[in-house]
């Protein structure tokens, strides 16, 4: 008996051993497979973009995009339009070319380019400040008539230093008001036949009779020269 028992026991450890041997082929065939698929490793660079895109969404998500800056518009009526005839107080008659935006600290103004006859240079005035300057229409050809009759009058030349006689007089051209520039027109005027004049005289006569004569010709639609002869004319009879 024990004999047989041997046999036996002999024969299912071959078995067992079999089927020990079996598994082991078969875990060596499938192992290899997913070692390799565990040495393969991902590419650094794909992880870094990965990160680096987490990243720059948890950045947007959190960055609140501020508001643009609203601009102030300064809205002023226009009083004026391109290409009309305009009086400047300190520069005389002038011209507006265009009107021009203009954005500073964020404030939008709007302003007038003017271009002078007389001093031949061009300017920026915005809507905001034309009153305060004294920008005015030119003067209508019935009031410019009235100022004639100024002209006609005898010089009225004060007893004083001609510094402050001088100051005065600067003050009147650069007023802007035509009364008073048709007033230093009839004092500064000499004929030939008179007492010659200072070089500061003269040349303050020459200034007060220019802005004088083109706002004149501009008014009665005359030419500059037709308007300089006329008001000489008148002039020289008083």
């Amino acid at each position: 008996m024990p004999v047989k028992k041997k046999a036996i026991t002999k024969k299912v450890n071959k078995k067992a051993d079999k089927v020990k041997t079996k598994k082991k082929v078969e875990v060596k065939k499938k192992s290899p497979g997913k070692k390799k698929q565990s040495l393969k490793k991902i590419p650094k660079k794909k992880v870094a973009k990965k990160v680096a895109k987490k990243a720059v969404k948890k950045l947007v998500k959190k960055i609140v995009t501020p508001k643009a800056p609203k601009i102030k518009k300064v809205l002023v009526p226009q009083e004026f339009k391109a290409g009309e005839n305009i009086v400047y107080p300190t520069h005389g008659v002038g011209r507006i070319l265009t009107i021009e935006k203009f954005q500073y600290d964020l404030v939008e103004e709007q302003l007038y380019v003017i271009q002078f006859f007389q001093d031949k240079l061009t300017i920026r005035v915005p809507f905001a400040k034309a009153k305060l300057i004294g920008l005015r229409n030119i003067t209508s050809k019935p009031s410019m008539t009235r100022t004639l009759s100024v002209l006609k009058q005898k010089p009225k030349i004060k007893k004083a230093m001609w510094s402050r006689r001088a100051q005065e007089y600067d003050q009147k051209i650069n007023s802007g008001d035509i009364k008073l520039l048709s007033e230093v027109v009839r004092d500064l005027f000499r004929k030939d036949d008179q007492t010659e004049q200072s070089y500061s005289e003269r040349q303050m006569f020459q200034v007060a009779f220019e802005r004088y004569t083109r706002e004149f010709a501009i008014s009665s639609s005359l030419k500059y020269e037709e308007a300089s002869t006329k008001i000489l004319e008148i002039l020289n009879k008083r």
